[in-house]
């Protein structure tokens, strides 16, 4: 019996380490982008960057692991994973990436916070049902949080915030409409294959996009750049993108969804400690009385459906 404890306890302190390794992988994404923007990068690079190199490392993960299909899979749900991955991993991160080179880090994950409202949103309209007293007062309450988050009745701050925050909070949008219609998809074929299919399909919709662009007179620039922003682009699709999702899997796999989910929670906490330490972005008062509204309302949120178990 006490083998058996002490197996338990070193899959239960290595499930925790991974998923703690790769929140802070995770985490550090919009802090290699901005160096990236610093250094000259367009967004649509970065994202091209990102994805054409994540691609084979998910299809080396899809052999490494291989998956069995689950019972009563259709072929369709193959294509559907396709166009889920152009909404995941093309647009919403192509909006994001656009935003973030207008606000601070610190901002853009907590705009990103507001996926959860979205969600609520569209699940209502999807099953056609009347708001939750409680889910109306946590989508208020975000949203007053997201204004105060944005420079509140500073007119100047807030006006610097909205392009990109309008990009930012499209994003979320787009991710939150995706989990809601698509979100029966990762018990369909699963989330390896998923991320597989969707991962390619992003790729190709990106190539599409930047030739599209590049047809109307909007080049472009994606091999004109030093080493060392070629070197970013390794680290956000591997370091920011692949690893944590191995990382995350196997923490899962040793402790299961709720508690990853937990130690996920503390995401946003640690962009805005690297934002502060490597980019040296500040947040006025009203922003982080703002940003810990949000971060307190969704993370209560987010626990207590951990606790009675609900799923959106």
């Amino acid at each position: 019996m006490r083998e058996e404890e002490k197996r338990k306890f070193r899959e239960a302190a290595s499930g925790t380490i991974f998923l703690l390794i790769g929140t802070v992988c995770f985490a550090s994404k919009s802090i290699w982008i901005k160096w990236a923007y610093q250094m000259g990068a367009e967004p649509d690079a970065v994202l091209l960057y990102r994805q054409l190199m994540a691609v084979p490392l998910f299809w080396l993960i899809f052999l490494i692991y291989r998956p069995p299909m689950p019972d009563g899979n259709k072929k369709g749900d193959l294509w559907k994973a396709c166009g889920a991955g152009v909404f995941c991993f093309f647009l919403s991160p192509l909006l994001d990436f656009i935003g973030l080179n207008h606000v601070s880090a610190m901002v853009e994950r907590i705009l990103l916070m507001s996926c959860p409202i979205f969600v609520i949103l569209f699940t209502a309209c999807r099953d056609r049902n009347m708001v939750t007293f409680q889910d109306l007062f946590t989508v208020l309450a975000v949203m007053f949080g997201l204004f105060f988050a944005l420079g509140g009745w500073d007119t100047e701050l807030f006006q610097a915030n909205m392009i990109g925050s309008a990009f930012i909070l499209l994003s979320s949008a787009v991710y939150a409409g995706y989990l809601v219609l698509s979100g029966r998809l990762v018990h369909q074929i699963g989330g390896i294959r998923l991320n597989a299919y969707g991962m390619t399909a992003a790729g190709a919709a990106m190539m599409l996009y930047i030739g599209i662009k590049s047809t109307i007179g909007l080049n472009t620039p994606i091999a004109a750049y030093p080493p060392a922003v070629y070197g970013l682009f390794v680290l956000i699709a591997v370091a920011t993108t692949v690893i944590p999702f191995v990382l995350m899997l196997e923490g899962i796999k040793r402790i299961g969804v709720q508690r990853a989910a937990v130690i996920s929670m503390t995401g946003p906490v640690l962009t805005i400690f690297f934002g502060a330490l490597f980019l040296d972005e500040r947040l006025r008062l009203i922003q982080a009385i703002g940003c810990g509204a949000v971060f307190f309302v969704i993370t209560v949120m987010e626990y207590r459906k951990l606790k009675t178990g609900k799923n959106e």
